[in-house]
């Protein structure tokens, strides 16, 4: 073998190795700068998705918070305003209120087109059988599926999903580009040791910086500055940033944005907290449950600007008041919810201090408020319970506050009441009624009966009151009173209200003549009726389907039905007078402004309230203002019912101040239409006291 020869084995061998260890060395780099790519794809994954799922999270426990009571109560109105203001956020992609049957309650729209129907999307399924809160990741957005609670009973399911932002998805980092590759592979095989050291250490070097730039960008995207101190520190400051921000969140899902209290669930936690506190001292705390009177009728005729102003100063008033009287730790102030508010009171004697404590906050409300530029006066509603003595959990103890609260509510208002055993079983009653009610309703269990109205000069019947009437199996006859009240809570007005309309309707139209004129039909209007801009249209639907006559329909509204929402019930009050239909004010005299009421509401004619009638024989004062409501009304071409006819002597007295109509037990008790129809005829033909029978 020549040296020739020799070397050139030599070289070959040398380049084969160099060939070799350039293949190992570019795999190795390819594995690394891969591994390096995945991880640092990963880690920004499971970051953005953290952080989303958090965020979707605290807005659906906020915002499911928010649904409870317009839930429970069936107030599809105020559904839909917290729905449509959540869903006007861009970065919603849907919400929807499923009820407890999967059906959609609402989906966020104007119409709710879809209301009733299941929905078919790939989540549905899964949202509608989950039992506690459940997040679902999608291709384009994250939902969380929120069940909504009253104690123990499910009401419906929340869905809520935000839409993934493209510019906080990571991107792919570049491919190696295959012509590259070969191109360095051919100049490794020309390279010796020092060359293949030399292009090792670069292409070593560009997939770390590339990975390092892009954690870089991702830096400065979460505001956590450069990554001077190198990847690691840069993610790692990526992680604080993200950790900052869900601290940040569940900061703010505790904080009430209009008044800065505490919230809802701020407050439960601070219940649970104050119980294991008072467990283990063997002490007790008290627990103030707070509902401004009659608030939603500021929001409607002023405004919710006026209405929120309003708000953050009776919060700054309370705050204030607690503050004097209670040390730092045996106080707490939160707002629970729309015009709600919640105190907890610690210390010795509690429940004293707790009734102590809810006089100074209701004399603190006598100080006139002003907000858009008018001065008003507000008024609450106070429950008080304690812990242990009437509830060993927050579930509990605030559904004592609230329903201590309602007694409040029912006894007149603007008063403390305290809870006891007793208002556990009016509730369960309650709820128990309100149960039977809706399945009365779908049986047809509810009937129509018909008073007569009486001309008291002449005794002949010239119309009837339709009265909704309840037998239930096992209470007997509930009262209207009662069952009117719960249907108007929990939303079935609407639906009793247009039965009762149509129904009265289809069978005044058969009622014979009565002194030669057709008997008109008198149907009691709920407020929700009035503040439905529909309702005028559907009332002129019903006239056509039935072929009433519209000057034959009566609509009779209480004085405090107007005092709720004037401006809303003018307009449709003025578009149902348009039709041709009689307006007429129920309980006349009992409201707050009467005339007033006469002179802005079109009222056809009113009705005396029963309370006037009843001491009329022997309370010059009852009888004085009968004469001057029955003047009044005559002054104005306003027809008038006395109302609570219980005698002879009071129809004749009443006739005697010349009021044309009466109405009452002794004129006539609820009964079928038939009965009616039978004393019309009765009528025809003389027979008197078969007609007052």
């Amino acid at each position: 073998m020549t040296p020739r020869q020799g070397w050139w084995r030599i070289g070959s061998g040398i380049a084969l190795v160099a060939f070799a260890m350039a293949a190992w060395v570019l795999g190795q780099e390819r594995a690394h700068r891969d591994q390096t790519a995945q991880e640092t794809r990963q880690r920004e994954i499971t970051l953005t998705e953290r952080a989303l799922s958090e965020r979707t999270q605290v807005a659906a426990a906020l915002l499911a918070e928010s649904l409870v009571n317009p839930t429970y109560f069936f107030d599809l109105q105020r559904i839909g305003e917290v729905l449509v203001s959540s869903r006007s956020r861009g970065d919603v992609a849907y919400v929807m209120l499923l009820d407890a049957n999967g059906r959609i309650l609402h989906d966020g729209s104007a119409d709710i087109a879809r209301y009733g129907q299941l929905p078919d999307d790939p989540l549905a399924a899964a949202a509608i059988a989950s039992r506690e809160v459940s997040v679902f990741a999608g291709e384009r957005f994250t939902e969380v599926a929120h069940p909504i609670t009253l104690g123990d009973q499910r009401l419906a399911t929340l869905r809520l999903a935000f839409a993934r932002d493209p510019a906080l998805m990571p991107a792919a980092l570049p491919e190696r580009d295959t012509a590259i590759a070969e191109a360095t592979l051919l100049a490794c095989l020309a390279l010796a040791f020092a060359g293949l050291l030399w292009l090792g250490d670069r292409r070593l070097a560009k997939p770390q910086a590339q990975t390092a730039a892009r954690v870089a960008q991702l830096a400065r995207l979460y505001g956590t500055g450069g990554s001077a101190g190198g990847t690691s520190v840069a993610l790692d400051g990526i992680s604080a940033r993200f950790a900052g921000f869900d601290q940040e969140l569940k900061q703010q899902g505790l904080i009430d944005g209009l008044t800065a209290l505490p919230n809802r669930i701020a407050l439960r936690a601070t219940i649970d907290e104050w119980m294991q506190r008072a467990r283990a001292a063997d002490s007790e705390f008290a627990l103030l449950f707070i509902d401004l009177d009659d608030f939603k009728r500021i929001n409607d005729t002023l405004g919710h600007d006026v209405g929120d102003d309003i708000l953050s100063g009776i919060s700054r008033r309370f705050s204030e008041i607690l503050h004097e009287e209670h040390p730092a730790g045996q106080g707490y102030i939160a707002r629970f919810g729309g015009d709600e508010f919640v105190f907890l009171v610690a210390g010795d004697d509690v429940r004293r201090r707790a009734g102590v404590l809810a006089e100074l906050l209701l004399s603190a409300l006598r100080i006139p408020l002003q907000a858009g530029g008018q001065v008003l006066h507000v008024s609450a509603s106070v429950g008080i319970t304690s812990f242990p003595e009437d509830a060993n959990d927050a579930a509990r103890l605030l559904k004592n506050g609230d329903i201590s609260m309602y007694l409040a509510k029912v006894q007149g208002r603007n008063c403390v009441r305290f809870f006891t055993r007793y208002l556990t079983r009016l509730a369960e009653d309650r709820l128990a009624i309100e149960q039977d009610l809706r399945a009365a309703f779908d049986n047809d269990e509810l009937k129509l009966h018909y008073q007569p109205i009486v001309d008291l000069a002449s005794g002949f019947i010239c119309g009837a009151e339709a009265l909704l009437r309840w037998h239930h199996p096992t209470r007997g006859m509930v009262p209207s009173s009662l069952f009117v009240g719960i249907a108007e809570d929990v939303g079935m007005i609407d639906a009793i209200g247009d039965f009762a309309l149509r129904t009265a309707c289809e069978t005044a139209v058969r009622w014979p003549k009565s002194a030669g004129q057709r008997p008109f039909i008198a149907v009691n209007v709920s407020v929700r009726q009035l503040r439905d801009g529909r309702f005028p249209a559907r009332v002129k639907q019903v006239l056509d389907d039935t072929g009433l006559a519209c000057e034959l329909l009566h609509l009779e509204l209480t004085e405090s039905s107007l005092l709720d929402s004037e401006s809303i019930a003018t307009d449709t009050l003025s578009a149902l007078h348009d039709l041709g239909i009689k307006i007429w004010l129920d309980d006349f005299g009992t409201g707050f402004s009467g005339l007033d009421h006469l002179r802005k509401v079109p009222v056809d004619g009113v009705k005396i309230d029963r309370s006037f009638t009843a001491d009329l024989l022997t309370d010059r004062h009852d009888a004085a203002l009968t004469s001057a409501i029955i003047a009044m009304a005559r002054s104005l071409d306003i027809t008038v019912v006395a109302e609570g006819i219980e005698s002879s002597a009071q129809c004749e007295t009443l006739a005697q101040l010349a009021c044309p109509y009466g109405q009452g037990y002794w004129l006539g008790e609820p009964a079928h239409s038939e009965k009616l129809v039978e004393r019309i005829v009765a009528q025809r033909y003389g027979d008197r006291d078969q007609a007052r029978a």
